[in-house]
Parts: structure tokens; sequence; C-alpha cells
């Protein structure tokens, strides 16, 4: 299949734009905490996790780049006739939206507008799962690590004492969990169901089990591999290497598990099975990116992460990093439909915020709230204006050709109305983001809305 300009172009928007704003959510602590260091070497090592990750899927999914997230025809569809001019105005639109510092959702901005009804539900769905997850998960874990494991970071160097052995028992408990968890949520037995759907959604779930159950050995190992690796460099170099190689070492975890998500987002604009040859140059394409971005040290949306509270701290930006890993591959092992990583992004650091202010009678909860609606407003925004994208610039291009632009089912128009009406409470919270009231009632309605498209998604 012969890619257009067009294509070329939207890959080279979304590949920017998408490296760029989510510099924040990888890689931004790991900028953060190793400022010391020139940035080409950070680069050098993020570049052979690109590298390695992206080689790996190419392989594995007989030339999809994609990791197989847009392997789903009929909710993410080859256009037809190709990609056309309106498709790279999104891709566009997010890069002048990031140079703003805008959380916006890269996956909502670029997929949606490929993406059918279906797609675009199934989507939203998970990314607002997804949010409500990590909010639970930061939120009950930085109560535990509030008074205690960071608080001894507060009142201690990185250098005073490394931590002997936190690798391999994290290493021991990770896999414990991943041996025993699926083991409790997944509880079935085909042979006692009649059902062909259940049966077959049984079979898949035990399969999972039997995956993980693999997995655990391996885990544990590679948990004093690690141990050992840090031991050896930190009797060379002194106790503070302890924390700089597990950063990095937790680092590369997550920034792999990042590209999995999100190579859709840049590679949804190339055909779905692609050459040697061409991923190769996509490939280049996107490591030139990512070195203006280590260059640039992380860019505007960068100053988000440096407001929220002790993330220069290398140790806490590891266990942020390690944390958002974690769910991250959860998510791709739920299922392989796409994902805002930035709706998980979000909700673990609104989780952690508020985890440190319930415990800190230092800390503001007020300001703890304005930040976290400020955050998900910014972000309805951007979802608001993909799906505006999504539905209207097909339709411009029919109109421009003179074709009939297929009925939008009713369901699916008062969806897009109501998302657009409640632009104006969220802008009217921006304004003034030091009102009470304002920040209550943006913070209700974005609930209410959320909840209201759970029990009534649109239809196509």
């Amino acid at each position: 299949m012969e890619i257009s300009i067009f294509a070329a172009l939207g890959f080279f928007f979304a590949a920017y734009a998408v490296v760029g704003n989510d510099a924040l959510q990888t890689l931004g602590t790991f900028i953060n905490s190793n400022s010391k260091l020139h940035w080409f070497w950070l680069f050098l090592f993020a570049g052979s996790i690109l590298v390695l990750t992206f080689t790996y899927g190419w392989i594995i999914y007989e030339g999809d780049p994609s990791w197989g997230r847009l392997s789903n025809a009929k909710k993410y569809p080859w256009p037809e006739g190709g990609i056309q001019w309106y498709h790279t105005l999104p891709p566009l639109a997010l890069v002048v939206i990031t140079r703003f510092g805008i959380p916006v959702s890269t996956s909502f901005m670029v997929l949606t507008v490929f993406a059918t009804v279906g797609g675009m539900t199934s989507m939203l769905q998970k990314s607002l799962t997804g949010y409500a997850l990590a909010f639970v998960v930061g939120l009950g874990l930085y109560l535990i690590l509030s008074r205690t494991l960071e608080k001894y970071f507060k009142e201690s160097d990185p250098a005073s004492r490394a931590p002997w052995g936190l690798a391999s028992i994290m290493g021991i408990i990770i896999a414990i969990g991943v041996y025993f968890i699926p083991d409790m949520l997944i509880n079935c037995d085909p042979a006692a169901l009649s059902d062909a759907k259940e049966i077959k959604a049984c079979n898949k779930g035990l399969g999972v089990i039997a995956k993980y159950k693999a997995y655990a050995p391996y885990i544990a190992l590679s948990g004093f591999i690690i141990e050992g690796i840090i031991y050896a460099v930190s009797r060379k170099f002194g106790n503070a290497s302890y924390w700089v190689i597990l950063q990095w070492v937790t680092t590369g975890y997550l920034w792999s598990v990042w590209l999995i998500q999100d190579f859709a987002n840049i590679f949804v604009f190339l055909p779905r099975q692609l050459s040697a040859v061409e991923s190769f140059i996509g490939m280049i394409a996107i490591l030139g990116l990512l070195a203006y971005t280590f260059w640039n040290k992380g860019g505007p949306v960068q100053k988000i992460l440096k407001a929220k509270t002790a993330v220069t701290d290398i140790r806490s930006a590891t266990l942020i990093d390690f944390t958002y890993a974690c769910l991250l591959f959860f998510f791709k092992e739920v299922s392989a439909i796409p994902m805002s990583t930035t709706f998980v992004f979000l909700g673990l650091m609104a989780g952690r915020e508020y985890g440190f202010t319930l415990l800190d009678r230092g800390m503001d909860i007020i300001k703890t709230t304005r930040l976290t609606v400020s955050d998900a407003a910014k972000a309805f925004i951007g979802l608001v204006i993909s799906i505006d994208m999504a539905v209207g610039l097909p339709r411009l291009a029919e109109a421009l050709s003179g074709k009939e632009s297929a009925a939008l089912s009713s369901s699916y128009q008062i969806f897009i109305l109501t998302a657009n009406l409640l632009l104006v409470p969220v802008a009217f919270f921006l304004m003034k983001q030091d009102s009470k009231i304002r920040t209550a009632a943006t913070g209700g309605i974005l609930f209410i809305a959320a909840v209201v498209f759970f029990v009534m998604p649109p239809s196509a």
C-alpha cells in the first residue's frame, strides 16, 4: 500500500505531539531527577528501549507496529480512499495545544477521527476506568507511604543509606501477586457452563492465569538479578547509585509498556502492515523527535509535573514510575483496545496528591482539588475537541466534494451536544480557578458526566 503525502505528514505530526506531550507521563520524572546528567545519555537509554520495544512488537505481530492495538477493523478501520487532508489536522492541533502545556490525551486527539462510534466508546470507557483505578491506587498507596517512606525521603539524603534488598523483595511480592491474584479474579469451570460466549470467556481467563503463573518465577529471579547489579555498582560508586540504577530500570519498564500502548497513536496513519524499510524509516523519525524532547528537557508540558509534590526526589520519582508502569501493564493485558495513558497518569497523580494532603495538615485540600479539577478540565477540553474533529472533519470533506454524509444516531447527537455544552462551565472554571464554588461545581459536573456515559453510552 502506497504511503501518501498526507499519511507521512500525519505520521510526523502525531510522532512529534505524542513524544512531546507524553514525555510528561513517562520520562518527565526521569528527566527531572537526572537533570545534572547530559541529555544525550538520557536519550541514548530511552532510544535503545524504543528500538527494542518496536522491533520486538513488529516481529511478533508480523509487521504490525501498533502491537495489535489497531487490529480490530470494525472499530478502527482503514479509511476508505486512504489518508486524507483532514486526518492530519488532529495531530497538528495536538502539536499546537502541546506548546501551551495542556495535558490532552493523544489517543483521543489522534485516534478518534479514525474510530467508529463503537471504537470511540470502548476507548473512552477504558480510559475513564483507567483514571478511576489509578486514582484509587495512588490514594491508597500514598496514604500508606506519605507517613512512612515519603517522610523518610524528606528527612534523608539518597546517599545516606541504600535500602538493600528492596529490589529482591519487590520482585518476590510482584511474583506472588502475579501468581495468585488472577486466580482470585478468574474463578470458573468451562465444563460447568453451557453458553458458548461464557465458555470462550472462561477459557480465555484460564489462559491468562496460566500465562501469569509462568511469568512469576522469572519476575522473582529478575528482582534478585537487579539487586545483584545494583549492589556491585553501589559498592564502587556509593549508596546514592542504588536509587539511580533502580530508577533507570523502572524507567525502562515504564517507557516500554507506554510505547506498547501509544505506538498506535503514531502508526495509525500508516498501513497496518509495514515492511522492514518502512518500519526503519518510521523508527528513525521517532528517535529524532525523541532526541529533541530530551534536548528541550521535556518541553512546556513538564511544568505540570513540577507542580506536584516531591517529584524531583529520585526515590519518589522511582515509585511514581513503577506504579504507573504496573497500571499500564495491567491495562495492556486486559484488552487490546487503545486507551488514553494521559487519563491513567492524571488519575495516579491526583490520587497521590490527595494521599499527601489528607495526612499533612500543612497542605491545603482546596488547592489539591483545584489542581486535580484543573488537569481534568483541560483533558476534557482536549477530548471534546477530538470528538468534534472526528465528527466534523469527514463531513466537511464530504460537503466540499459534494457527497452526502451519513446520518448520526440520536444518542450520538445528544452525546456530542452535551459534551460541547459542558465546555461552558469548564471554561468558566478555568478563567477563575481560585473560586471554591466553581471548583466544586466543575468537579461534580465532570464526575456525573462520566457516570452517565457509562450508564448510557452513545450508539452508532
